[in-house]
C-alpha cells in the first residue's frame, strides 16, 4: 500500500472539503431560492389588519362619557375596553374581489369568554356597537408599494372564532387582489408540515412547524385538554392537545411560531395552499405565577370549517384539488 505524504493527504482532504462545500452550497440554492420566491409571491395575498375608534363617527364621544362614569356596568366597562384597545391581526385574501379571513376576535377586539356577565341582548349591542364606531383598515403590501383600504364585515361566526371581511375600493380602482388557494383539512395527518404567515409585533414574519395533534370539537371556544408523553427515542416530554367533546376535526396544535398580531393568519401546508388559520396561543404557568409562552402549542382553526362558512355566505374561493 502506498503511503502518501501528509502534505499531500492534507491538499487532497482540502480539496475533497471545498468539493463537498460547493455541492452542499448549491444544494442549498437548489432548494432556498424557490422557497424564498414561493413565500414572496404569498405573501401578497397576506395583509395587517388593524381595528380603532372612528374618529369621524360618535365613537370618541362615546368613549369619554363611558369613562367619565363613576359605577359603570359590567356591559360598560367591557365596551369602554374594547374601544380603546382596539386590536391587530392579519387576514388573507381568499379572492381577487377584495373578500379576506381573519379572526372573529379580531374584529371584536376579543371573544365572549365564560368571566364576561353580559346577557345575550347585551352581548349583541356590544358588537353592533363595535362595529358602527370602529375602522377596521386594511395594509396591503409593505414599504413604499403598501395601500391602506378600509374593510367592512360580511359575516362573523363567534363558534368558529372566524370573520369574512371586504375592502373598500377607492373611485377608478380595480380589483385584482392577490390570493390563497384552500386544502381541505380533513386530509391532515400529524407530522403534516406548517408555513404560517403573520405580523406578530408589528412585522410581517415567515414560521415553518408541523401538525402536533388534531382536535375535533364543535366551536373554537370549547375546553382542551392536555396530554403529555415521553419521546422513547429522545426521552424528550412532548405535549399534545386534544378536544374534549366529538365532531370533526376543528382545531389542530402545530408549532410554527407565532404570536400576537399572528391571529388570522393563513396556515399553509407544503403546496403553499391554506390549511387552517392561526388564532391561538397557549401558555404555560409555573408555581410561581409566570407566564410563558410555549413555542409547541400554536392553535390553527381548520380550513374545512373556513370553506363552510365561505359557502354559507357566498364568497368565492379557489379549492386546491389533491
Amino acid at each position: 500500500m502506498t503511503r502518501l505524504p501528509c502534505g499531500r493527504i492534507l491538499e487532497m482532504t482540502a480539496r475533497v472539503l471545498l468539493v463537498l462545500v460547493t455541492i452542499s452550497l448549491f444544494i442549498l440554492g437548489a432548494f432556498a431560492a424557490p422557497t424564498q420566491a414561493v413565500e414572496a409571491g404569498l405573501r401578497a395575498a397576506v395583509v395587517r389588519l388593524e381595528a380603532g375608534v372612528d374618529p369621524t363617527s360618535g365613537g370618541p364621544a362615546l368613549v369619554r362619557a363611558l369613562a367619565a362614569r363613576k359605577r359603570p356596568t359590567p356591559y360598560e366597562r367591557e365596551l369602554l375596553r374594547r374601544l380603546k384597545v382596539g386590536a391587530v391581526g392579519t387576514g388573507f385574501f381568499v379572492n381577487s374581489d377584495g373578500c379576506l379571513v381573519t379572526n372573529a376576535h379580531v374584529v371584536l377586539s376579543g371573544v365572549r369568554y365564560r368571566k364576561l356577565r353580559l346577557s345575550q341582548t347585551e352581548w349583541d349591542s356590544l358588537r353592533l356597537v363595535l362595529l358602527a364606531y370602529r375602522d377596521l383598515w386594511v395594509t396591503v403590501g409593505e414599504g413604499s408599494e403598501a395601500r391602506d383600504y378600509l374593510a367592512r364585515p360580511v359575516a362573523i361566526s363567534e363558534d368558529l372564532d372566524l370573520a369574512i371581511l371586504k375592502v373598500g375600493l377607492p373611485p377608478g380602482e380595480a380589483a385584482g387582489f392577490a390570493f390563497l388557494p384552500m386544502a381541505r383539512s380533513s386530509a391532515l395527518r400529524v407530522d403534516d408540515q406548517v408555513l404560517s404567515l403573520g405580523f406578530p409585533e408589528y412585522e410581517f414574519r415567515s414560521s415553518r412547524g408541523r401538525i402536533l395533534s388534531l382536535i375535533q370539537g364543535k366551536t373554537a371556544h370549547e375546553d382542551m385538554q392536555l396530554v403529555q408523553s415521553t419521546d422513547p427515542e429522545t426521552g424528550e416530554t412532548i405535549t399534545t392537545v386534544s378536544g374534549v367533546s366529538p365532531g370533526p376535526v376543528l382545531r389542530f396544535q402545530h408549532n410554527a411560531p407565532t404570536g400576537h398580531g399572528s391571529s388570522g393568519g393563513p396556515l399553509l401546508n407544503a403546496d403553499g395552499q391554506v390549511i387552517g388559520v392561526a388564532y391561538a396561543l397557549l401558555s404555560e404557568t409555573d408555581p410561581e405565577g409566570n407566564t410563558e409562552l410555549r413555542s409547541d402549542l400554536n392553535l390553527g382553526l381548520a380550513s374545512d370549517m373556513l370553506m363552510r362558512l365561505l359557502k354559507e355566505n357566498r364568497v368565492a374561493f379557489t379549492e386546491a384539488r389533491p
